[in-house]
């Protein structure tokens, strides 16, 4: 049953676990000299950077051949801005996202298999925030959720912002877990959207994207997050960067001397349901 809600759902169990852990872990956001070239590469500036390390688990129970046991984190801030550097291990470069393939035998598109891989911040804005969200009393959160095939290639992560709750929520989904149940409503930001989707009704080649990215320039709340992914030598190489004050009511807000909760979570070409997560992680941006 909970198989079944969470495929469902899909990203909104990025942070989902039963797993128990450990006091928050803190991870430094100190002020840099200058801004990092957003290029997905370890410049001279990132490499004189502190490396944290983020642990990572399962978020279920799944047989992950190629599994993602942690990510390493640069950060900082410069001007208004912050930046992160998030590096992993990953095998193969998938960029390409449930395609539509031709089948031969019926002359029509189906479903393919590939997954494009992704990586998700979260950061709180209210309430309680916990990286088990079923742990939770409930809580508003900023999600920055990167995707090779679908927000990559327009130098950005999709923007969202997430709610959970106790309570039902209208055009909500029910998770349950262990006799405790939670509402999770997911939205995207204002603005334009990344993408659409599309279906081929005739046959126009072997394999079709599902999904057709914006070519017009993104604006609005939507835009804010601006990132940047280089695969190469079996690593993920992802640099993310965002004002610390957007000005917009659907971002968290970052301040300097202040802490933020947040999770981190890893998906290697898998459905939503088949990740990495972090435990809840304290960022705390040094004055």
């Amino acid at each position: 049953m909970m198989k079944d809600c969470l495929r469902s759902f899909g990203i909104a169990t990025a942070f989902i676990s039963s797993l128990s852990w450990a006091a928050d872990p803190v991870l430094l956001i100190p002020r840099l000299t200058q801004a990092p070239q957003l290029d997905g590469q370890v410049d001279a500036l990132w490499q004189a950077a502190p490396v944290q390390r983020v642990a990572l688990q399962p978020n279920s129970e799944f047989s992950a051949p190629d599994p993602v046991t942690h990510v390493l984190l640069r950060a900082g801030h410069y001007q208004g801005r912050v930046y992160f550097l998030l590096e992993w291990a990953d095998a193969t470069e998938d960029r390409m996202h449930k395609p539509y393939v031709w089948n031969r035998e019926t002359h029509r598109y189906g479903r393919g298999s590939q997954r494009e891989d992704r990586l998700a911040l979260q950061f709180h804005m209210s309430g309680d925030y916990q990286a088990n969200w079923l742990a939770s009393d409930g809580f508003i959160a900023d999600m920055w959720h990167w995707k090779a095939s679908r927000s990559d290639p327009l130098g950005l992560a999709d923007d969202k912002w997430t709610k959970v709750s106790r309570d039902r929520l209208v055009r909500s989904s029910k998770i349950s877990a262990g006799g405790a149940h939670i509402y999770v409503l997911r939205q995207w930001d204002k603005g334009d959207a990344l993408y659409t989707t599309r279906r081929y009704r005739k046959y126009t080649g072997d394999i079709k994207p599902k999904y057709i990215l914006n070519t017009a320039p993104v604006e609005g709340s939507t835009a804010d997050v601006k990132a940047a992914g280089h695969w190469a030598n079996g690593r993920w190489m992802l640099e993310l960067s965002r004002k610390l004050d957007t000005g917009h009511s659907d971002d968290a807000r970052f301040e300097l001397g202040q802490d933020i909760l947040g999770g981190i979570s890893v998906f290697n070409q898998s459905e939503s349901e088949q990740h990495f997560i972090s435990s809840t992680q304290r960022f705390r941006f040094l004055p």
